[in-house]
């Protein structure tokens, strides 16, 4: 079952940029606190900051903001990693299959191993996957059979999906269950 839904999402989200362009990513410690596990689903109640985010009083969760192209790992209203350049979908809240959606989701889907995306010729590791609908989640940049990274393209290139240089990051710090807040 995981096989195929692994199929699915790298189908909705390894289109970019050429193999060629590269990226730099940088993680920055924010914050040293150990998190708590995540709170039950039905006691997180959102409440919206001033730009747009998810507050969540003492509950790990992780932000991605699609101006800035940054994703951050947060504790309540605490950062406690900022993972930035990203690479967001080329579309955004169009509604279309590859499309990025803005929206509270939930973690629903973790793969750490190396997948090979048929249709774009490429592999995709530490996939973490929160819209079930559009198939999208957080993964690594697009990678060779050796997983080494032949696209590190950030901005708005991909399919929907969440690329990124700190896949293992993102990968150890998700949970099954976890709010993800995707806003402007």
């Amino acid at each position: 079952m995981i096989g195929c839904a692994l199929a699915l999402v790298i189908a909705a989200c390894g289109g970019g940029a050429s193999p060629s362009a590269t990226g730099v990513v940088t993680i920055e410690a924010v914050a040293t606190a150990t998190a708590e596990p995540t709170a039950p689903i039905a006691d997180v109640m959102p409440s919206p900051t001033p730009d747009g985010s998810v507050a969540r009083a003492s509950e790990r969760w992780i932000d991605v903001d699609v101006t800035n192209f940054v994703v951050r790992l947060m504790d309540g209203e605490t950062v406690l990693r900022e993972i930035s350049p990203v690479a967001v979908g080329e579309q955004i809240d169009t509604g279309e299959y590859a499309s990025t959606q803005t929206g509270t989701f939930h973690v629903h889907e973790k793969v750490a191993e190396l997948a090979f995306d048929e249709p774009y010729n490429a592999y995709i590791s530490h996939w973490v996957g929160f819209d079930a609908d559009k198939a999208n989640g957080f993964h690594s940049f697009l990678k060779d059979e050796d997983g080494d990274v032949v696209d590190a393209s950030t901005g708005r290139v991909s399919n929907g999906c969440i690329r990124t240089g700190a896949p293992e990051e993102i990968f150890e710090f998700a949970e099954i269950g976890m709010p993800v807040s995707v806003h402007w």
